[in-house]
């Protein structure tokens, strides 16, 4: 082969391969495995839909006004909260009701042994005010107790439910 042929081949193929190598580096920046160094590269991760749920749940307000004519569906999904998602086994799965002048509220079972729950309403103008609270027992945290709230309050006005996000305790 000609000397000049041979040196226009090589240079195309050391050309080529060294095309070829940089692509793959280009091609390789944006992987998920580059995404533990977002921060250092300037890049902006946007929270997990677990982290959206919750961020969502922790602004869900504890207290809040029912129309009357959707009070019987949110104290429904109340009672089956109470008995279906708190943790405890079906056999002490019971609700107590409570009913203190105008006030009416279902309150979990005591035998739950990290959390208490209740949902109290009070009949007003504009039909129902819902006053939500969870309190954790000695085996619980503030920090869950503040989500169970939240999420047993958004259950009830609007009907959503992150069971992820509910503690993992007990057979259902």
């Amino acid at each position: 082969m000609n000397p000049f042929y041979r040196a226009c081949v090589l240079i195309l193929v050391v050309g080529g391969l060294g095309c070829g190598a940089r692509a793959n580096t280009v091609a390789t920046k944006g992987l998920p495995s580059d995404l533990a160094r977002a921060s250092d590269m300037g890049l902006e991760v946007t929270a997990t839909t677990q982290d959206q749920a919750r961020d969502e749940i922790l602004s869900t307000p504890t207290v809040f006004t029912i129309d009357r004519d959707q009070d019987s569906y949110s104290w429904d999904r109340a009672k089956f909260f109470l008995e279906n998602y708190i943790g405890v086994t079906p056999q002490h799965s019971s609700v107590m009701t409570r009913v203190v002048g105008s006030r009416f509220s279902l309150v979990s079972n005591p035998a739950q042994e990290s959390y208490t729950y209740e949902v109290a309403k009070e009949m007003t103008n504009d039909g129902f005010l819902y006053a939500i609270t969870c309190s954790p027992t000695s085996k619980g945290s503030a920090s869950q107790a503040a989500l169970n709230a939240g999420s047993f309050a958004r259950f009830i006005k609007d009907g959503k439910l992150e069971v992820s996000l509910l503690p993992q305790q007990g057979a259902r």
